[in-house]
């Protein structure tokens, strides 16, 4: 199994990253203009973060995700590594990992 795998709205920024830091794995839902990568100006993404480096890769792999992608922590959140996730890697991590309904961000 893959550990504690949650998913989380936009607006659930905190809960996120504390579920990350408890070493299980976030699937932060947001929009952002993807234009530069062929996609649209307010287009679904979805952060996939952890605290725990190798199950992060790990399970980042298993959606197509190479290690060379992962996003070392910031400042900010300085324990806390991360995956970009969106387009046809989102897609599929969605097919893999469904979201419950209500964590489905449904804003144009």
């Amino acid at each position: 199994m893959d550990g504690d795998v949650r998913w989380f709205t936009r607006w659930e920024v905190r809960e996120a990253l504390a579920h990350g830091r408890s070493g299980g794995i976030a699937l932060h839902q947001f929009r952002h203009d993807l234009r530069r990568f062929g996609l649209g100006a307010n287009d679904p993404a979805c952060h996939i973060l952890s605290a725990d480096r190798a199950a992060l890769v790990a399970f980042a792999a298993r959606i197509g995700l190479p290690e060379r992608l992962i996003q070392p922590p910031r400042p900010y959140r300085p324990d806390i590594w991360h995956f970009d996730a969106f387009g046809t890697v989102l897609e599929r991590l969605r097919a893999a990992y469904p979201p419950p309904e209500n964590t489905q961000d449904r804003s144009p």
